[in-house]
């Protein structure tokens, strides 16, 4: 990857040729038939008498950049009613939403509840605040993890940069009930509805649906649609304003 974005990232004025690049299997000697990856490398070759015509170039593999996403979450409509009065039959939801980047066991964040909403509205006026590491040349966040609880050392990973935005219906005595979500990556957020009426589930499945590089233009606001399947070929739809 570093290497076939050489001449845009790193240095434009050496860029590569595919028939510059070296490339070598990798094996374990435990599994020798069996390919573990590969490395992609330049040679340069020059004779003891006649130095490099041209300085050495810094190979360190770039370090991550820090940033920090605020999300702000004003309101939500046209939530699903999960829950019924057994007595009034009036239908009704606990509204909250959740939200995170590197995985909902690790920096997930939570607004309050709005309870008893009727008509499927929530007001939170909530802000959720997350800090990542994010390498521009591989568009990947990085993130130290362990893959165990036996591990001594922690894993460096890399996924790609998303927020995953989930509504819920707050339960007392049962596990929360999914509504629905919202999966946006940061360098092709899409772009939102002006309104709720407007807010439909082609902004998230139609990919003619255009986007922006949220790491360029820092900011923006809308209405995005919050779906969950509710049977084959078909999506129940709920609407977030952030």
């Amino acid at each position: 990857m570093a290497l076939n974005k050489w001449g845009k990232t790193i240095n434009p004025k050496l860029a590569l040729v595919t028939e510059h690049i070296e490339c070598r299997s990798l094996f374990n000697p435990e599994f020798p038939n069996i390919e573990q990856g590969k490395l992609e490398m330049w040679l340069d070759f020059f004779p003891m008498s006649r130095p490099p015509s041209s300085g050495i170039t810094d190979i360190t593999p770039p370090k991550p950049t820090s940033y920090q996403l605020r999300l702000t979450v004003w309101n939500t409509s046209d939530v699903e009613l999960n829950d019924e009065n057994f007595l009034t039959g009036e239908k009704s939801s606990d509204i909250y939403v959740k939200a995170w980047i590197v995985g909902e066991n690790v920096d997930a964040e939570q607004t309050d509840i709005h309870y008893r909403s009727l008509s499927g509205e929530g007001n939170f006026n909530w802000r959720f605040i997350f800090d990542f590491q994010f390498l521009d040349i591989e568009e990947k966040i990085v993130f130290e993890a362990k893959d165990s609880v036996f591990q001594v050392g922690n894993t460096v990973k890399k996924i790609p940069p998303r927020i995953i935005i989930r509504v819920y219906d707050a339960d007392f005595f049962s596990a929360d009930d999914f509504l629905g979500e919202c999966i946006l990556n940061l360098t092709s957020f899409k772009y939102g509805a002006k309104s709720s009426k407007r807010c439909k589930a082609d902004i998230l499945l139609d990919p003619k649906h255009k986007g922006t590089n949220l790491f360029t233009s820092k900011r923006i606001s809308g209405w995005w649609p919050m779906i969950a399947p509710l049977k084959p070929g078909e999506i129940r739809d709920t609407n977030l304003l952030g």
